[in-house]
């Protein structure tokens, strides 16, 4: 009777203990395969519309450990400045980065404005996306060539573009102090389509300002006119030559920070996507400009691999792997823009975005934004930072994506590339063009 009357609390516990497994998210290790069969373990570190893809049977995702420690992968300024900025820049009105001590905007910022962020500051979700912008200008200038490739999932390979990525960084690394900035221009970018020939010659040219409250300067060329015309900020929401991109999905988010209204969701773990294992080898030229070679890894789509079940736009050998993350809603401040909430994974440690959730303006989910990052070193490791490899996104509405080859076999990339600011002037650009 004794043993009778204690059997069923014990029965409770091994019950409750059975639960709690049950409930508890499934984790992974690397070397786990991840597909249609255990998707279940993939609930809690993907957004929901990947998972989705790994339920369907879509996508299989490859669980994976890097050979090198990614927050290491920082050009030497950068480390210095993660000690020289701790507590020097606030934010101030309007988004914009400010001196702590003065409350005035800074001449220069070399470097992350905040190395060390404190989770519970209620300006944390801003302070993330300035890491982000100022992330990307810790390889200086960048020449980028790129294919964007369209893939419809049922029919396969549809067509491709190829373009030129220009960016010139007139703030956070050393070589912008090399050039007089009296607009206060915080980049400047064009993008300029080669090929096919029906749209060969399309540019758009960007001038993002360093003042918060002053809107990007954005100019479209036709070349059927031959004219420069002035874009509204509304239009980098539209669609990018016809692909699934706006012109905003760069980098996960290429706008304006005070363009919109930013919160943080949640910190947790994450399957992000790399492009290799080991570092990509990059090497300078004369001209001490440093670039990715030949020998880096190409990324297969399913289209392109014998007896792939999935779907045609999946790459099929990046490699995963956990990593913490912030999940940041951003909301769109312009009525007219053409994106609703949105939901975008950063990294805690690199501030590289690597997935966003794009929902339309009634708040319906639309289709999903996923990049994969790659570390870059010199043979003597003395040069070492991290770049996106590539870029997708899948609209599960139409069911079509569109990737952006980044580098690859045939597009090698520059970092630190010799720019003169003169060519991003009105007159300079529509001489490119032409």
């Amino acid at each position: 009777m004794r043993a009778a009357r204690h059997s069923t609390p014990v029965a409770l516990v091994i019950l409750a203990v059975l639960s709690l497994a049950q409930s508890a998210p499934a984790d992974v290790a690397p070397g786990d395969v991840l597909d249609r069969t255990n998707w279940q373990k993939a609930q809690g570190l993907l957004p929901d519309p990947v998972v989705n893809w790994i339920k369907n049977g879509d996508f299989i995702l490859e669980v994976g450990e890097l050979e090198y420690n990614p927050a290491d992968y920082f050009p030497p300024f950068a480390k210095e400045a993660m000690k020289t900025n701790v507590g020097k820049y606030e934010i101030g009105k309007d988004d914009s980065i400010v001196e702590a001590a003065t409350g005035e905007p800074p001449d220069h910022i070399l470097g992350l404005p905040f190395p060390k962020i404190d989770p519970d500051d209620p300006k944390l979700a801003v302070k993330l996306m300035q890491n982000n912008h100022y992330m990307q200008y810790l390889p200086g200038n960048l020449r980028f060539p790129y294919q964007g490739i369209f893939i419809d999932r049922r029919g396969g390979y549809e067509r491709e573009t190829e373009a030129i990525w220009l960016q010139m960084a007139m703030d956070g690394y050393p070589g912008a102090l090399n050039f007089p900035n009296p607009s206060r221009i915080e980049k400047y970018a064009i993008t300029v389509i080669l090929k096919p020939y029906d749209v060969a010659g399309t540019a758009v040219m960007l001038w993002r300002y360093l003042d918060a409250t002053k809107q990007d300067m954005s100019y479209g060329y036709v070349p059927a006119i031959r004219r420069v015309r002035r874009m509204s900020p509304a239009n980098r929401s539209d669609a990018f030559m016809g692909s699934d991109f706006a012109v905003d999905d760069a980098n996960g988010y290429d706008g304006k920070i005070s363009a919109f209204d930013w919160k943080v969701l949640r910190k947790q773990e994450a399957l992000l996507a790399f492009l290799d294992k080991r570092p990509v080898r990059i090497v300078q030229n004369e001209q001490g400009e440093w670039y990715t070679t030949k020998e880096i890894k190409p990324v297969i789509f399913g289209y392109q691999k014998q007896g792939w079940q999935g779907a045609t736009w999946a790459p099929t050998n990046l490699v995963w792997v956990k990593r913490p993350v912030y999940v940041l809603e951003m909301i769109p401040k312009d009525p007219y823009y053409n994106y609703g909430p949105q939901e975008l994974w950063v990294d805690t440690e690199l501030y590289g975005a690597a997935f966003k959730v794009i929902r339309d303006k009634s708040g319906a989910y639309w289709k999903t934004f996923f990049i994969s990052s790659m570390g870059c070193e010199s043979e003597d490791k003395k040069m070492m930072f991290t770049s996106l490899a590539t870029q997708q996104v899948v609209d599960d509405r139409a069911d079509h994506s569109t990737v952006v080859e980044d580098a690859s076999p045939r597009n090698l990339w520059g970092y630190y590339a010799v720019m003169d600011p003169n060519d991003f002037s009105l007159s300079g650009f529509q001489k490119f063009c032409k």
